[in-house]
């Protein structure tokens, strides 16, 4: 079951296009997941310093880090950011490399990102690098600063933004993290009414409704990457039941 392998992670990856994607596709799952002992990162690829109606890039990108931290303090997990540009967020191999040095630093078991179903360039660009920084990962031929990592599981969350061909194929139980995440999303201006999408409001209620749906109080749908990426991704991981030297 996926709800087995995600808390049975010692450490989880959420890559999100910016901050506050990571705290709405995986947030109160990785409350949850920390509770039990896991170490939780959040790379947000950009801050999102485009997104307010009065303050220029640069002064919301100091607002926004500092959200992010209060937020992630908030929820237990480690931040991490690329500091690349919102709205102009590249989905290239130079940019990809600096996600698989992510994730041979990190070596997740489990990582987390966007669906690529979306109307939003960004969040389409994220999952083609999370997906491009695995494959680069993994390949021991390509030297980078740390050894290579296979993640045992790659999963795409579920975003308003996100939707088109998205299915709910796994619900995972995050009753144990959701007033974490509701603590934490209220830590940005964008979930406090800047926006005029009810984010709060839209979430809670997404959480409840998996959750019924799951059977529990709150829950989160994930998609799983196909079975063929799942074998691609494993070529170069050592064969079951034999020790890694990466």
């Amino acid at each position: 079951m996926i709800e087995d392998k995600v808390y049975a992670a010692s450490s989880i990856l959420v890559v999100g296009a910016h901050a506050f994607d990571a705290e709405v596709i995986a947030g109160p799952l990785a409350a949850a997941a920390v509770k039990r002992g896991a170490s939780v990162t959040f790379l947000h690829l950009t801050m999102g310093e485009q997104g307010h109606p009065c303050l220029v890039p640069a002064h919301y990108c100091v607002q926004k880090e500092e959200e992010a931290g209060r937020a992630a303090g908030r929820l237990g997990v480690t931040l991490r950011s690329l500091g690349l540009h919102d709205a102009f967020l590249p989905s290239d191999d130079e940019t990809a490399l600096k996600v698989c040095d992510v994730v041979r630093e990190l070596k997740p078991e489990v990582v987390i990102t966007h669906w690529h179903g979306s109307w939003h360039k960004d969040h389409r660009a994220a999952a083609h690098l999370t997906q491009t920084g695995i494959f680069f990962a993994a390949l021991p031929t390509i030297a980078r600063d740390h050894a290579a990592h296979t993640p045992s599981l790659l999963l795409f969350g579920e975003n308003w933004e996100d939707d088109d061909g998205f299915r709910p194929e796994h619900l995972v139980d995050v009753s144990d993290g959701f007033d974490a995440w509701t603590e934490a999303v209220r830590e940005y201006e964008l979930a406090r009414g800047l926006s005029s999408f009810p984010y709060v409001d839209y979430y809670s209620a997404l959480y409840r409704l998996r959750g019924c749906l799951r059977g529990t109080r709150h829950a989160q749908a994930f998609a799983a990457a196909s079975h063929s990426w799942n074998a691609g991704s494993g070529l170069f991981a050592p064969p079951a039941g034999k020790g890694s030297s990466r």
